[in-house]
């Protein structure tokens, strides 16, 4: 701690005529005349901003430094200030929440995405044990396991069919189904039968592939949020004696 503080002392006397800056001021008058301690305070406040906003920060260096100073030298524009610039980028890279409507809809509308690998994203989505068993209790879990490993091997792929413009989605919980949200209607009848064996609240979502402006097409069921990702789990009511 001594150290520290001696050194924040020495930049403090050193940087003495250090302009420092007003997160809140216009980015072009910051940038434009600033000093190299101002400019190391920038990349560091930056850097500390977006970090608060993410739960992935980066490593700070003197070249990501660099790097941070270029692209807030590059997004700045007349009127904008640095704190508008580095907020902005904070919540444009933040993205959905995790396990929300949002971040599924964003997901499945990846499948029309002429440029994506169909094969690699439901890979993406392929259960693992793990995840069966913290959705579902056994015995159904156990079962589910079995007909996964024999129905969901590596390389199969789906998705939607050439007339497919649009997603029809029902987002709701396994809480709310195994409770009777008025959601169970959009699922397949078979949940009925399953909601039982349910051990934890998890999202869970009902989706079709649809022309605009329909409801009915291409149909899945069983995409849920569980351990920080989503997994297909379909058609549970299957493993059933």
């Amino acid at each position: 701690m001594g150290k520290l503080l001696g050194a924040v002392a020495a930049l403090a006397v050193s940087g003495a005529q250090a302009q420092g800056f007003d997160p809140k001021q216009p980015c072009t008058d910051i940038l434009r005349d600033a000093d190299e301690t101002t400019l190391a305070m920038v990349g560091a406040w930056t850097f500390g901003y977006l970090a608060s906003q993410q739960t992935d920060a980066r490593p700070v260096d003197l070249a990501n430094v660099g790097v941070i100073l270029g692209n807030l030298s590059k997004a700045c524009k007349p009127g904008k200030s640095l704190l508008d610039l580095v907020g902005g980028s904070s919540k444009q890279d933040a993205g959905p929440a995790a396990g929300s409507k949002a971040e599924a809809r964003a997901l499945l509308m990846r499948f029309f995405d002429p440029s994506e690998d169909l094969v690699a994203l439901t890979g993406a989505l392929l259960p693992k044990p793990e995840d069966v068993r913290a959705v579902y209790s056994d015995p159904l879990a156990s079962k589910m396991i079995e007909t996964y490993a024999a129905a969901l091997k590596p390389g199969i792929k789906f998705g939607p069919k050439p007339e497919h413009d649009d997603l029809y989605m029902i987002y709701t919980t396994t809480a709310k189904l195994a409770a009777g949200d008025p959601a169970m209607d959009e699922f397949p009848g078979g949940y009925r039968k399953v909601v039982q064996y349910f051990k934890s609240d998890v999202p869970i979502v009902r989706f079709k592939f649809v022309r605009k402006g329909e409801t009915s097409g291409l149909a899945f069921d069983g995409l849920v949020y569980v351990n920080n990702h989503w997994v297909i789990l379909p058609k549970p009511w299957r493993s059933l004696d």
